[in-house]
């Protein structure tokens, strides 16, 4: 039996998706397919990708000053804040160019900012 984890949105509470799947591991519950959406698509490629304890420890070292600065607060096109900075430091970080190259697999759904269309990767 294969089992998948769909992580979901929710801007900085969607860190604690961090914590789920470490008590998932030391339940022993393996998993096989992630997905996720906003914040749940990053950490699901983390994840993903071998890089959840880095992400984990990056995480745990910011301020909440630092956390406000990677949010990109202003005027953008859709709301207040754009999350660009911390999609940027997390794609840098934590993520392969390509989904080829993640141990597991992962898929994510999100929508193109400048569209507004429903954009599905796997």
């Amino acid at each position: 039996m294969k089992i998948g984890l769909a992580l979901g949105s929710g801007a900085s509470r969607g860190w604690a998706h961090i914590g789920v799947i470490q008590a998932l591991e030391e339940m022993g519950i393996q998993i096989d397919v992630v997905s996720g959406c906003s914040i749940g698509s990053y950490v699901g490629a983390a994840y993903a990708s071998g890089k959840l304890p880095e992400l984990a420890e990056w995480v745990e070292s910011l301020t909440e000053w630092q956390v406000f600065a990677l949010m990109g607060v202003g005027f953008h096109k859709g709301g207040l804040v754009s999350g660009l900075k911390v999609f940027k430091a997390l794609q840098d970080k934590f993520s392969f160019q390509y989904f080829e190259e993640l141990n597991k697999s992962f898929a994510a759904v999100a929508t193109d900012l400048y569209s507004g269309r429903v954009v599905v990767a796997k």
